[in-house]
């Protein structure tokens, strides 16, 4: 009975406008009173939203998908993240006399990611908020074979966020937002910590030597902050992912330096739930994914196949693709 883990791959992406849970309140009256107007506040304030979760979650967690995507609403926003994680199962162990086995599962992932805020259409229009952001993920679980094509996998991980703000400003308006709000709605620095309970059930059959296989993969995330330089900076915050995935693989009969080439991708839709769809204003999409790769089980350590991916992104507000190494590796 095989067992694999997730794919692997360095990802770079950009992201629409994303927000993150700020407490911010009573505060923004007293200490810009009227020499900042309220709807640049409002504005400001809506630009952070609930972006540090939401970018701590697609930078620092390892199955959180990257590309490059397109979104414009009120404001455009972009966010390029450079990502290298992954998990795996770690030998298949008996579970007792029931015939069922059970297998380790290690998982980790480092994401850097910078994100920029075009204001449009508004005072501030001619400026932009930028963000840099790193996130660190590391975790584990446990794997039940119930049967030689289920299995269900309770995992939980850790994730550190850090995300600091800079304002650029280039007129008037900006230079006003850069005297009186820096520090406070802009030029912040944000500590974080998240705990990601997650559950993946995943379902795999054989038509001749083509394996498909169903997988539906569950996420909580929830996010605290634990240092801020801004005392209207705070983040406490729930999100949920929801991802239900069809792949299939594809062995082609072709070989390329003695290594049997494969085909496949996957299809899958995503629901989003809490912080994370209120940041993407999106409550789903969808991902169709291809790639063409090299088998290299029993050759090169625990490498099942190396090659190429490419997939493309799509829900009612943004649309997107990414390109990249497809690594997936066999314990």
């Amino acid at each position: 009975m095989p067992s694999s883990s997730e794919s692997i791959g360095c990802n770079r992406f950009r992201l629409p406008s994303c927000s993150v849970a700020v407490a911010a309140c009573s505060l923004v009256p007293a200490l810009f009173g009227q020499a900042l107007p309220q709807d640049t506040v409002d504005r400001l304030k809506a630009g952070i939203g609930n972006r540090i979760e939401t970018a701590t979650i697609l930078g620092g967690d390892y199955s959180a998908v990257g590309g490059t995507y397109a979104f414009r609403g009120g404001n455009r926003s972009d966010l390029s993240v450079g990502k290298l994680g992954g998990g795996g199962e770690l030998g298949l162990h008996p579970l007792g006399q029931t015939g069922m086995t059970w297998a380790p599962v290690l998982q980790g992932n480092i994401g850097v990611g910078s994100a920029e805020n075009h204001f449009e259409n508004t005072a501030l229009a001619g400026n932009a908020l930028k963000y840099d952001t790193v996130a660190l993920e590391f975790g584990g679980g446990v794997s039940f074979h119930l049967t030689d094509h289920f299995s269900i996998a309770p995992t939980i991980s850790g994730i550190y966020g850090h995300m600091e703000s800079s304002f650029e400003a280039n007129n008037p308006a900006g230079n006003l937002v850069k005297l009186l709000a820096t520090g406070t709605l802009v030029d912040w620095a944000v500590d974080t910590w998240t705990v990601v309970p997650a559950i993946k059930l995943k379902y795999n059959w054989n038509w001749q030597r083509t394996i498909f296989e169903l997988s539906s993969y569950y996420n909580y995330f929830h996010t605290e902050s634990f240092n801020s330089s801004s005392v209207l900076v705070n983040v406490n915050g729930d999100s949920h992912t929801w991802e239900n995935r069809l792949d299939v693989d594809v062995p082609t009969g072709l070989h390329l330096f003695g290594r049997e080439l494969h085909t496949g991708g996957f299809f899958s839709r995503t629901e989003l739930f809490g912080g994370i769809s209120d940041g993407l204003s999106e409550d789903h999409f969808y991902t169709l994914n291809s790639r063409f790769v090299m088998d290299f089980l029993g050759e090169l350590w625990k490498v099942r196949w190396l090659g190429l991916g490419a997939s493309y992104f799509w829900g009612d507000n943004f649309s997107g693709w990414s390109m990249g190494v497809d690594l997936r590796l066999q314990f």
